[in-house]
């Protein structure tokens, strides 16, 4: 059994040596009843192709590395939308979680220069970006932070889109003293979130309150908190639209223990992945963000370039589904 190799197969199936290469390599040009037959002849025979042979053969490994600086809930929605791409391909994805230390990413960098990964994809990186060009020599890189680098594809969506659409629908219901809560203060999202937000509101002649942006949220716990030291100043705002649905549910569920009526005396809006379920049960407006859509993308622009196959990029956006959380006297409603 463990001497089988791809001759002897053929002989039992019946089929030529490059069939059998075929069926192993997942090649779309095989019948059906052809492919059967020689599984059939694999599995009795326990049949397990050398990795490391195959891959000097191909010059390819089928793997695919993704560096993020940690496994919360928005950067694994990305990573999870990478894998099953990959997995549809015949490719399986391999995290470097940084922390966000440059040691940890360069680590995933000389993976690509060992030829251990086909290719990389690194969703937030504190290396230079010069410094990281330098690797695309051994293999594509690209990126899910907005950059314009010549050797380095981008794939992003702009959080000054997504923020501008759940303020303008805040605007829109009639609420005028709106707050926010933004996530990590120096993040490129969160500069964006912080734009949009002071923009939208000088436009429409509203006041921007300095101490009504808050960030270092991200969590229930951070939302209640909120909640308390909005209440602790000068004025409340009667709006408040968050950078992730669990600050949104944290502030919800702290309104709601004080008596404090929703929408009607506070209109709250949810900013996170289309996988949440928190939105749904807390009843929130949410702006959804497809993070997941976009992992996908990201593997299938990789895969056009490993591959040399035609590429159609997909339409990523925003949109925005109104709740009871903005719906005065209103049931639900889908924008």
């Amino acid at each position: 059994m463990y001497m089988s190799n791809i001759k002897q197969i053929a002989q039992m199936a019946g089929v030529s040596r490059s069939t059998v290469s075929r069926v192993l390599n997942h090649h779309p040009h095989v019948h059906e009843d052809t492919r059967r037959k020689v599984q059939q002849v694999i599995d009795k025979l326990d049949y397990i192709q050398n990795s490391n042979a195959v891959q000097l053969k191909k010059g390819r490994t089928n793997t695919i590395g993704v560096v993020s600086p940690s496994i919360s809930h928005y950067f694994m929605q990305i990573v999870q939308g990478i894998a099953e791409a990959g997995t549809s391909c015949h490719y399986q994805t391999l995290l470097y979680q940084t922390n966000e230390k440059a040691d940890q990413e360069l680590q995933a960098l000389e993976m690509l220069r060992q030829k251990r990964l086909d290719g990389l994809i690194i969703l937030r990186c504190g290396l230079d970006w010069e410094k990281v060009a330098t690797y695309t020599k051994y293999g594509p890189i690209m990126t899910c932070e907005p950059l314009q680098h010549p050797k380095i594809q981008s794939i992003y969506m702009n959080h000054y889109e997504g923020f501008m659409l759940g303020l303008e629908h805040l605007i829109e219901k009639g609420y005028t003293r709106i707050a926010c809560t933004i996530g990590r203060a120096e993040s490129r999202n969160s500069l964006e979130r912080k734009k949009a937000f002071e923009d939208i509101l000088q436009t429409h002649n509203l006041p921007v309150h300095s101490e009504w942006i808050l960030d270092e949220t991200f969590t229930v716990d951070d939302g209640r908190i909120a909640l308390q030291k909005l209440q602790n100043g000068k004025d409340m705002p009667d709006a408040v639209i968050h950078a992730s649905d669990y600050v949104a549910a944290g502030m919800a569920a702290e309104a709601r223990a004080q008596g404090i009526s929703i929408p009607d005396e506070l209109g709250l809006v949810g900013f996170e992945s289309d996988q949440s379920d928190v939105a749904g049960l807390m009843e929130l407006t949410h702006v959804r963000n497809p993070l997941k859509q976009m992992g996908d993308e990201a593997f299938r622009r990789m895969y056009a370039v490993l591959t040399k196959v035609p590429y159609t990029a997909a339409d990523l956006s925003f949109s925005l589904t109104e709740r009871l959380s903005t719906s005065r006297g209103v049931k639900q409603v889908q924008v």
